[in-house]
């Protein structure tokens, strides 16, 4: 029964996968699979230097919504999903972040292939990325990432980041603290009048 279950589990473990290739012209095509239990949305983060195009599962073009640096696509319920889209530079890029569309639900691990076709690619930054041969990187992923970060030796500079509000973050921290120095020397006050 054990034999059992980790051959099931090997079996499901690869189940998800992401295939990125990328042109001679830097555009990238990407094709993800996915086995879903129900229906479910995917996000993906905008990317400064490119655009997602095309997003299609099972040949039928997706409706995306959202503004802002993570925009949503709906998919109909299915049981396996495969999508693909395109990622189109801006401009020919030196360095770009291609985006990769992620579901909302959990999966077991995604395995990561990405295919050099000629762009002259020089480096890829993402973690345990191995490079099985000239032109081809893989990897296997607990989670999807959101994006992969791409260099070549050559093109325009990356252009800057897309502004997002950035929250109340600092106004939040230092009201935090501002709290606790002022409940902690009343608490030491309090404490000392009642010891004597």
């Amino acid at each position: 029964m054990l034999r059992l279950l980790l051959f099931l589990a090997g079996l499901c473990a690869y189940a998800d996968s992401i295939r990125v290739e990328i042109a001679a012209d830097r555009h990238a095509t990407v094709q993800e699979h996915y086995s879903l239990s129900g229906p479910t949305d995917f996000v993906f983060l905008v990317s400064p230097c490119a655009r997602v195009e095309k997003i299609q599962a099972g040949g039928r073009p997706l409706e995306i919504s959202g503004s802002g640096p993570w925009i949503t696509v709906a998919i109909p319920p299915m049981r396996e999903i495969d999508l693909s889209y395109d990622v189109m530079p801006t401009a020919p890029p030196r360095a770009c972040a291609v985006p990769i569309l992620m579901p909302k639900h959990p999966i077991n691990s995604v395995s990561l292939t990405v295919a050099e076709l000629g762009s002259g690619l020089a480096r890829i930054s993402a973690p345990h990325l191995l490079h099985s041969d000239f032109k081809t990187w893989t990897a296997t992923f607990p989670a999807v990432p959101s994006h992969l970060d791409l260099e070549w030796e050559t093109g325009s500079a990356p252009p800057p980041s897309i502004a997002a509000p950035t929250g109340l973050f600092a106004w939040n921290f230092w009201g935090l603290a501002g709290v606790l120095v002022i409940w902690t020397i009343a608490y030491l006050l309090w404490a000392r009048r009642q010891a004597f």
